[in-house]
């Protein structure tokens, strides 16, 4: 089944940079299914347009997800796509908030086939199920075997495949800006905004905020090697596509826990500062003419905090590092 994610504007404002929901789900769907990805903020369309392009791409199933800000447009694509005869799925903070106003159980017209209340990590991969043998329920809410709400850990994040996405309409360099950048022989022609979150959750419950009633009032935080290597894959992907990339962290509190925000960001510092070293070692080398290099490793009697990154996945990430400089690397 083809799937299509849109994020819908608001008609007003602009995003600088694309919704994190759309790719999480993106890499949550499970396998056998092609997911397309439509931002409103950089892909402008019509209402018509959107429908006519969900016909001729036969989206089985749309997901749309939506702050209060922008709830008009996104009911307004809905219906359309509705009415085109193609089933929508709904969530997002404003619909977990008042879920009857989606399904029309308040007197007004309903919008959407289906919603997903709360945090969907856990419950899209069985609505993608149900829309598949067309029988979706109403209403998804992620809840434990007692039937209580239950937040997902996000110990085992899903890794978000940067590096194969195609990202052409999230980025911020203008088309005709291009060509400008290339007369005047600059190495990158993208950037891209990237969002990811190291955690979720906020125990303040501030009257203005929906962050606690919607994430919990407790702190759920990911593992310090899944964010490094998310933001490797971003690097890799960076390098390969001559962009650049900026990271945007959206945790709604991101040094709510000083301790294991200190952790996170030594590990990100280790990585990059290392990294960095060995890419200023093969550019030094290409230059100085090396045609070969030993590499050595880490003390393996050492403690594995104290070997740092010189382990056997470092020695290949060096090696790769000095083959696309021209050297042979062994070790």
């Amino acid at each position: 089944m083809k799937i299509l994610l849109y994020n819908p504007d608001n008609g007003v404002t602009q995003n600088f940079m694309p919704h994190l929901w759309m790719f999480l789900l993106q890499a949550l769907t499970p396998p056998g299914h092609e997911v397309l990805l439509i931002d409103g903020n950089t892909q402008a369309m019509t209402d018509a347009e959107l429908v006519e392009f969900a016909l001729r791409s036969q989206v089985g199933l749309v997901g749309i997800g939506a702050m209060t800000r922008m709830i008009a447009k996104a009911y307004r694509v809905a219906d359309a796509l509705r009415a085109a005869g193609i089933k929508v799925v709904m969530g997002g903070p404003h619909v977990t908030e008042v879920p009857d106003e989606a399904l029309g159980r308040d007197g007004g017209p309903r919008h959407a086939d289906a919603i997903a209340l709360g945090e969907a990590d856990e419950t899209w991969p069985r609505i993608v199920a149900d829309a598949v043998r067309g029988r979706m329920k109403e209403v998804y809410t992620p809840v434990d075997v007692f039937g209580q709400e239950r937040k997902p850990s996000l110990q085992e994040y899903p890794p978000i495949p940067w590096q194969s996405l195609d990202m052409d309409q999230f980025n911020r360099i203008p088309g005709f800006v291009r060509p400008i950048m290339k007369h005047f022989h600059y190495q990158w022609e993208t950037f891209h905004i990237i969002p990811i979150e190291s955690g979720r959750g906020c125990p303040y419950g501030c009257e203005f905020c929906t962050v606690t009633g919607f994430f919990g009032d407790s702190i759920r935080f990911r593992t310090n090697d899944s964010i490094v290597s998310e933001l490797l894959r971003l690097k890799a992907r960076a390098r390969g596509t001559s962009g650049q990339i900026a990271v945007f962290f959206v945790d709604d509190n991101f040094a709510i826990n000083v301790k294991r925000t200190k952790s996170l960001l030594r590990d990100i510092i280790g990585q990059f500062r290392h990294q960095r070293q060995t890419d200023q070692v093969a550019v030094a080398g290409h230059n100085r003419g090396w045609r070969a290099a030993q590499l050595g490793g880490a003390d393996q009697r050492q403690p594995a905090a104290r070997r740092g990154t010189g382990g056997p996945d470092c020695r290949v990430r060096r090696q790769v590092d000095l083959h696309r400089n021209g050297i042979a690397g062994s070790g």
